[in-house]
């Protein structure tokens, strides 16, 4: 059996915008962090995920972590402008996702996954929004480790134990950034970008086999996948 795992953020639901936004927002709201010196240049963080940035802003701006009241109360706070601006603007899935996930998850040759950076309870809030939750897919997140490369190996060991396996053939990685590409040749997983645009050229660059823009075209993608 091959195991598939998925980005969310810009691989199965088109959130990176909003995302970014609310999570900006939520820094202010909680920590009163002057927007104005946040580094938006996500790649230049340690650990591009949601408690890997929180951490080393807390510690940029505090000198500290942050606690555990105060990670809870930001969590809850990005959560809530999340909702607030789904209601605005409703969120869409990447053209494609629902189906190529329904066409994986019902071939017995394959295991599906998801490995995002994003905390949990906002990442199974925009699945919920987009559809994608029709489907109980193993998933690890920024709740589980703050570096990429643990929470992908979290979803790895969640997933064997999901589908009773002691390993998989092989593990393919899915993103849309550079930061998913540098992860899975670390952890040496097969990596396939998604991505339109000057994005293509990064994702190749570090290590993609393919750069999809979507998934609408199944009879193209699945050989690409699955080979």
């Amino acid at each position: 059996m091959h195991l598939i795992m998925f980005d969310l953020d810009g691989t199965l639901v088109d959130s990176n915008a909003i995302d970014s936004q609310c999570y900006l927002q939520a820094l202010v709201d909680v920590f009163g962090f002057d927007l104005n010196k946040i580094d938006r240049n996500w790649g230049n963080y340690p650990h591009i995920t949601d408690a890997g940035i929180l951490h080393t802003l807390c510690q940029t701006e505090l000198g500290r972590d942050p606690t555990l009241g105060e990670l809870y109360a930001y969590q809850q706070r990005f959560l809530e402008l999340l909702i607030i601006a789904v209601s605005q603007k409703p969120l869409q899935s990447i053209a494609g996702a629902s189906e190529i996930l329904e066409s994986l998850n019902a071939d017995p040759h394959y295991a599906i996954a998801i490995a995002t950076g994003a905390w949990k309870q906002t990442a199974l809030f925009k699945l919920q929004q987009v559809g994608l939750d029709r489907i109980f897919i193993p998933m690890a997140c920024s709740d589980d480790a703050r570096a990429r490369v643990d929470i992908m190996h979290c979803a790895y060991d969640r997933t064997l134990e999901f589908y009773r396996r002691s390993q998989f053939q092989t593990v393919t990685y899915i993103g849309d950034g550079v930061w998913d590409g540098i992860a899975s040749k670390q952890l040496n997983y097969h990596f396939i970008g998604i991505g339109t645009g000057e994005r293509v050229v990064d994702l190749f660059a570090v290590g993609a086999k393919c750069v999809l823009p979507n998934y609408q075209n199944l009879a193209e993608i699945m050989p690409v996948i699955f080979g």
